[in-house]
C-alpha cells in the first residue's frame, strides 16, 4: 500500500476482524492494530473512527497503493479548501486508466456522491464525530444488505449539512472489479433496492421493476432470472421496512 510513500509519515490503524486464537500486534509507534471479534466492514470502518487521533481521516483497503507525495497532496487540499468537512479524491485502476466516470471537482451533490468509493475519501474527524457519522450497520460487506456502503455514509453527512468537496486529484490505484458480475448478483439486488427504500420510499417498487428490466436488456442478468431478481428485491424492501420500524435501520452502535 505504501511502496510510494514513507510509511512513517502516517498514523495507521488496522481492524483485525478475527477470532480469540490468532490476535494481532504491531511492533511500529505509528501503526496500532485493534483486534475485534465483531464482524462486518461497517463495525471495522466504525471502529477505526473511533479509534483515530489524526485531524484528518483517510480511508482504506487491503487491496489499493497509494500514489506519491499522498500526505502532501491531502494536505494541500484542505489547505485549498478550509471549510470541508470531506474531500474526495480519484482513483486509477491497474491499467492506469480513471476508475470510474468521476464528476467534475466542486461541492459535491447527491448524484456525485454515488461515484465516491472508499479508499477516495478523506475527512475531519472532529466535524465527523460531532455530527456522528458513522458508517450503517446494515449496509456493507457482512451486513443486511451488502453493498451501497459508501453511498449511506456519505449521503448521512450530506444529509447533516456538512461541507463536502471532491478534488480531481488521483491518490491511489485499485484494482478493477467485474461490474457485470456485481451489478447482476442478488447482493447488488438486494443491497440497491433496500437503498431506494431508504431515499425513494414506495417508489422504490417502481424502481425495482425499471431496474430489473434494464438489467435485462443490457445483458447483466438473463431472461429466466427476472422473477428471481425481482423477488429479491422485494425481500430486501420489506426488510428495510422491518428495520425502520423497529427503529433498528440507523441505530448508532458503540464498539
Amino acid at each position: 500500500m505504501f511502496s510510494k510513500n514513507n510509511l512513517k509519515d502516517f498514523d495507521i490503524i488496522i481492524v483485525n476482524q478475527t477470532t480469540e486464537d490468532k490476535m494481532l500486534s504491531s511492533p511500529f509507534s505509528n501503526v496500532k492494530v485493534i483486534n475485534s471479534l465483531e464482524r462486518g466492514s461497517p463495525a471495522s470502518r466504525n471502529l477505526a473512527i473511533k479509534n483515530a487521533i489524526a485531524d484528518v481521516c483517510l480511508m482504506a483497503d487491503d487491496d489499493i497503493v497509494y500514489e506519491p507525495n499522498l500526505k502532501q497532496t491531502i494536505i494541500n487540499a484542505y489547505k485549498e479548501c478550509p471549510n470541508a468537512d470531506m474531500i474526495s479524491f480519484e482513483a486509477i485502476n491497474e491499467n492506469g486508466n480513471q476508475y470510474t466516470n468521476y464528476f467534475p471537482e466542486g461541492i459535491h451533490n447527491k448524484k456525485s456522491l454515488k461515484k465516491i468509493f472508499t479508499w477516495v475519501i478523506t475527512f475531519k474527524r472532529d466535524a465527523f464525530k460531532e455530527h456522528k457519522v458513522l458508517f450503517n450497520h446494515h449496509f456493507g460487506v457482512g451486513s443486511t444488505f451488502k453493498g451501497e456502503t459508501e453511498y449511506v455514509f456519505l449521503r448521512n453527512a450530506f444529509d447533516k449539512g456538512l461541507q463536502m468537496q471532491h478534488k480531481g486529484v488521483t491518490i491511489v490505484m485499485h484494482p478493477n472489479i467485474s461490474s457485470g458480475v456485481l451489478m447482476g448478483s442478488d447482493n447488488a439486488f438486494a443491497a440497491k433496492t433496500a437503498l431506494r427504500q431508504r431515499y425513494l420510499g414506495n417508489l422504490s417498487y417502481l424502481w425495482l421493476l425499471k431496474y430489473t428490466l434494464y438489467m435485462w436488456i443490457d445483458k447483466y442478468i438473463k431472461f429466466k432470472e427476472i422473477p428471481h431478481k425481482f423477488k429479491i428485491g422485494l425481500q430486501a424492501i420489506q426488510q428495510y421496512k422491518k428495520l425502520k420500524a423497529s427503529g433498528d435501520i440507523d441505530r448508532i452502535y458503540d464498539n
